[in-house]
């Protein structure tokens, strides 16, 4: 399974219009690749770059995704809900994956005071 993680240069988990590369993490064989994220500044922008990427799921906390993004990418991946902050955090803690979601709950996608 390929899992999009999209960070910021320091390599955090970010809303999606922060995100100023998509990491793609494959299970099969450990590895990790940086993608430039040409969607930055805009998360269904950023979305769409996912979707091409041909990746089987997002990883996500509370924010990253909004609405738009959420309503896009609904059956076309699934949504793996991590705590870390951080892309080593997500790997190295072997979150990836675990708690794996086909729909999310809306306060994982909402925007508040926007």
């Amino acid at each position: 399974m390929k899992i999009a993680i999209a960070v910021n240069v320091n390599k955090e988990l970010v809303p999606l219009d922060a995100a100023e590369y998509i990491y793609v993490y494959n299970e099969a064989d450990g590895s990790v690749v940086q993608n430039d994220n040409l969607g930055f500044g805009n998360k269904e922008a950023t979305m769409a770059n996912i979707l091409r990427l041909g990746v089987d799921a997002i990883a996500v906390k509370a924010g990253t995704l909004c609405p738009g993004s959420y309503a896009m990418s609904q059956g076309s991946i699934r949504y793996s809900v991590v705590n870390g902050n951080t892309v080593e955090d997500v790997i190295g803690k072997k979150e990836l994956g675990k708690d794996l979601r086909e729909q999310l709950d809306a306060e994982m996608y909402a925007e508040y005071g926007e």
